[in-house]
């Protein structure tokens, strides 16, 4: 039987200033290198094992190991390990819209809407996966940056982000 994803969240930015979750990474899923504005980010290792790139070093994290990566900090995961990773991710200052992000992200994979390193299939809802938890592309992919905000701007006009919102989000 195929593990599905979940995600659980511990604290929102709603009601503290640090968004707090706890979520599985399915073998396979996986970031590309990108980084955020708005927050740092901490991974820490619940069940499992998790590649995780920052910045010029990649290590291979174990239950128990975490690692912190600060705003503008350029970041990926990658399970590569062939089990279910399960970790606690805290954002400071919390966002709102990052974890909306996941919440979608992981109701697309339910939905068999995403592909098996965990990226949305649908263009439109990629955009608006990378809009909503301030991701921005590094080398050579930070070309298209441009394009994935035209397609979120539209997508959010058409009513799009609202329906994921109220169709994946608590």
């Amino acid at each position: 039987m195929k593990t599905q994803g979940f995600l659980k969240l511990i604290h929102s930015a709603d009601k503290d200033k640090d968004s707090i979750l706890e979520m599985n990474i399915l073998p396979d899923e996986k970031t590309p290198w990108h980084y955020h504005r708005l927050f740092s980010e901490t991974f820490e290792i619940i069940k499992g094992t998790l590649e995780v790139g920052k910045g010029k070093d990649i290590r291979v994290l174990k239950k128990g190991e975490s690692v912190a990566i600060r705003p503008h900090e350029k970041h990926y995961y990658h399970n590569i390990s062939g089990e279910e990773c399960v970790i606690k991710a805290t954002l400071k200052p919390g966002n709102k819209n990052f974890e909306n992000s996941l919440y979608i992200l992981k109701g697309l994979a339910k939905d068999g809407l995403t592909n098996a390193a965990g990226t949305p299939k649908k263009f439109s809802h990629l955009a608006l996966f990378i809009y909503l938890n301030n991701s921005r592309m590094v080398g050579f992919q930070k070309i298209a940056e441009p394009i994935f905000n035209y397609v979120a701007q539209a997508a959010i006009k058409k009513g799009h982000l609202e329906e994921l919102i109220k169709k994946y989000c608590k």
